[in-house]
């Protein structure tokens, strides 16, 4: 059966397959700090430049490669108008189109939405898209109810408010352009990095072919229980302490895996059938996955320091009683790729915050320059991620009701 034509679009957006002129672009950008933002939302923190895009792109990708799919939500038949929000460069427009030819779904469109094009065109990777130059924030979106299968809102935290209000929160206005039965889906990731401590449990309600994804690419299931610990890296710690700071200042959570299974309710927002999915991916091999002493690492309070005595942080660490520890599998070459993945995403989100950390830490040029060499020097020299440090992840979806 075909599907119902989509209705008049308002004229409050803007739909446009051309590229920007070179006066829309100036329009649009704003150079400061040596890198491209967007001028007209000026509380964005992070750039829109090409390096800002290819980690946006990295970070997409991986959250596809340990989640397992591009969505979480099942379906009946797979979804055959989809809306990317926040679209930024698109990517997962163009992963969720390759994967769904390969399931054998060719008449699926998608169109993609957001303040400014940062997205080439993808008709020209045969991707059946169009964009949609609008901002989110500014309710109604330009298109007919309950016209979409599928909405996604990717990495959204920076943009839409974390007011409790959900009047103000654009989620609670998607359910308007969803078909009955459409589904809403949320990726995130957090802001802060943390340590995950040893052996930890899978998540309860773990579904088999998640525990199975997660075991193929050694990443962890995270859940209420998950034991983690501050970051024991003195320079994530920095970080850390500086970005809270600076985003909570903003009126932006630094943790939203924490708390996004709050605000995307049933009851709040008139979904139904809400579920979600959190990962943690560690930056490397973890010292308690691959003890060759096989000795037990275990939560304890302490003031680590390394072989040369440079302090790595205070308060709850790990400490290693004696006791037996069964032998762990060393990675493989595609899960060690994955956590250095994951470690270049972490990396590239300090390096676009730069301003805004060195704001809060009130260092100098000369003296971040020292800081951020010395940060990569130990991240990736000198195994500065073996006590655990991981970026988590999530994914929240939600089913507007038939009825």
């Amino acid at each position: 059966m075909s599907r119902p034509p989509l209705k008049a679009e308002r004229s409050v957006g803007r739909s446009t397959d051309a590229q920007p002129s070179a006066a829309d672009v100036s329009h649009t950008f704003v150079r400061r700090h040596g890198r491209r933002y967007l001028r007209e939302v000026p509380n964005y923190p992070l750039p829109v430049d090409l390096v800002e895009l290819h980690r946006q792109t990295l970070r997409t990708t991986l959250l596809t490669e340990v989640f397992g799919t591009p969505y979480c939500a099942k379906f009946h038949r797979p979804p055959e108008r989809i809306l990317e929000t926040i679209c930024g460069p698109a990517v997962w427009s163009l992963q969720c189109d390759q994967y769904l030819k390969k399931l054998g779904y060719h008449n699926v469109s998608f169109t993609g939405l957001d303040v400014a094009r940062l997205a080439p065109d993808l008709r020209r990777y045969g991707v059946n898209w169009r964009f949609v130059q609008h901002d989110l924030r500014k309710p109604p979106m330009p298109f007919g109810e309950g016209y979409f299968d599928l909405i996604l809102v990717n990495d959204g935290t920076t943009v839409m408010p974390s007011g409790r209000d959900v009047k103000t929160n654009p989620l609670s206005a998607l359910k308007r352009y969803l078909r009955p039965g459409g589904v809403v889906e949320v990726l995130e990731s957090d802001y802060v990095f943390r340590c995950l401590q040893p052996e930890p449990a899978r998540a309860p309600g773990t579904a088999t072919e998640h525990a199975k994804q997660a075991e193929k690419t050694a990443t962890y299931t995270v859940g209420p229980a998950t034991p983690f610990s501050p970051a024991q890296n003195p320079y994530l710690a920095d970080y850390n302490k500086w970005i809270e700071k600076a985003l909570r200042d903003r009126g932006v959570t630094v943790t939203p895996c924490a708390v996004m299974g709050f605000g995307l309710s049933a009851e709040a927002y008139g979904y139904e059938e809400v579920g979600s999915r959190r990962i943690a991916i560690p930056f490397s091999t973890i010292r308690w996955e691959t003890d060759v002493e096989a000795e037990a690492w275990t939560d304890g309070k302490t003031d680590e320091s390394s072989s040369d005595g440079k302090q790595l942080g205070k308060g709850k660490g790990l400490t290693k009683p004696s006791g037996p520890l069964k032998e762990c599998r060393a990675l493989t070459p595609n899960q060690l790729a994955l956590r250095r993945t994951a470690l270049t995403v972490a990396v590239g989100l300090i390096e676009s915050l730069e301003p805004l950390l060195m704001e809060e830490s009130g260092k100098k040029q000369d003296e971040w320059d020292r800081w951020w060499g010395s940060m990569m020097a130990d991240l990736h020299e000198n195994n500065g991620t073996l006590n655990g440090e991981c970026l988590e992840v999530g994914v929240w979806w939600a089913r507007k009701a038939l009825i």
